[in-house]
């Protein structure tokens, strides 16, 4: 009875001693399966679920959208942690419309149509602009004569209806006599009308026309003093008050993105070919080039892409009541931030 007690108080030594490294070798990270178990607590950490957000671009896919494309293919986004849609949009797409309906988080406009939706009570913010300056120009004939906005008066200009910036220049150069013919992005009839000017993008249309054999230039909007933010990136209120570092994370990898195509754009225009293939690779890449300054140039040299002031939104603001487009003026540190733009 002696020697079955001792083996009794031996064993339960020996089962204390056990667990005893047990719960050392947890500790430790030891224990052999708990390594191959993501879902263990004691192993691994789970992989973290990316975050899924979507933008919604202001026209189809072009060298203007480099940087969100450059985001996606080089890992940028998937290294924030971010799982980013990139739709594409179009003649009958609003972006605002679908970005406010909550059926995407982002979506991309010219800084004029913000300021147009927050007075139709459609709370979106800025976040962060593409472009410095608008590459949005008026394209007419190299023998035609124009060197000014004054001298449209008389002609027949392509244009699409509403544009602000039309607005603005009916208003400012008194153009009381210019026949207005609704833009359909086809050239024909201004190729066929050699004193005819038509709405383009400095970057875009001249491109395509000169390949056509007419000789054009253009004369850009900013020339006039309007000078709207174009492409900006924006969200609504909600969102951002809600979802603050995923808006930090997604500004901050479209702008690294940008800051990638300016280097890689050969990578990424193949990429923005196979999205938008009506673009052919030499069109997309005469985009690139001739947009640089306007993205990486100007504000954007001293304070990095996507930088923002103030003074320019009032300015814009009050130009916007000048025309009657707007009827009071609002608080433009509502209607943008530049808070969430990384560090340059």
């Amino acid at each position: 009875m002696k020697k079955s007690g001792e083996r009794s108080k031996k064993s339960v030594r020996i089962g204390a001693l056990l667990i005893v490294l047990s719960i050392a070798l947890t500790a430790c990270g030891g224990g052999g399966t708990s390594s191959e178990n993501p879902d263990d607590a004691s192993g691994t950490p789970e992989q973290t679920t990316k975050t899924p957000v979507k933008v919604v671009l202001n026209w189809f896919a072009k060298s203007e959208h480099g940087g969100f494309y450059a985001a996606q293919e080089e890992g940028i986004y998937d290294a924030k942690n971010l799982d980013v849609t990139i739709e594409p949009g179009g003649p009958q797409v609003s972006s605002i419309q679908i970005v406010a309906s909550g059926k995407a988080e982002f979506g991309v406009a010219h800084a004029d149509q913000i300021l147009l939706a927050r007075k139709e009570g459609i709370p979106i913010v800025a976040l962060a602009t593409t472009f410095q300056i608008s590459p949005q120009a008026l394209m007419y004939h190299e023998e035609s004569g124009i060197t000014d906005f004054g001298d449209l008066n008389g002609r027949t200009v392509f244009i699409q209806q509403g544009q602000p910036y039309w607005e603005f220049l009916k208003h400012k150069y008194k153009l009381d006599t210019v026949k207005e013919v609704a833009y359909t992005g086809q050239h024909g009839n201004f190729i066929e009308d050699p004193q005819s000017a038509s709405q383009s993008f400095v970057n875009g249309e001249p491109y395509v026309v000169e390949k056509q054999g007419v000789k054009v230039k253009t004369k850009l909007i900013a020339d006039s003093d309007y000078k709207p933010y174009a492409a900006v990136i924006y969200t609504t209120e909600k969102y951002l008050k809600e979802n603050p570092e995923t808006v930090k994370a997604f500004i901050g990898g479209t702008v690294e993105g940008w800051n990638d195509y300016k280097e890689n754009h050969e990578k990424i225009n193949k990429k923005i070919n196979e999205v938008n293939t009506n673009l052919s690779e030499d069109e997309i890449a005469f985009g690139e080039e001739a947009q640089r300054e306007y993205v990486y140039g100007y504000d954007a040299e001293e304070h990095g892409v996507g930088y923002m002031t103030e003074e320019r939104w009032r300015e814009l603001m009050k130009q916007l009541i000048e025309i009657g487009l707007l009827d009071q003026e609002m608080d433009v540190k509502t209607v943008f931030t530049t808070d969430y733009l990384p560090e340059h």
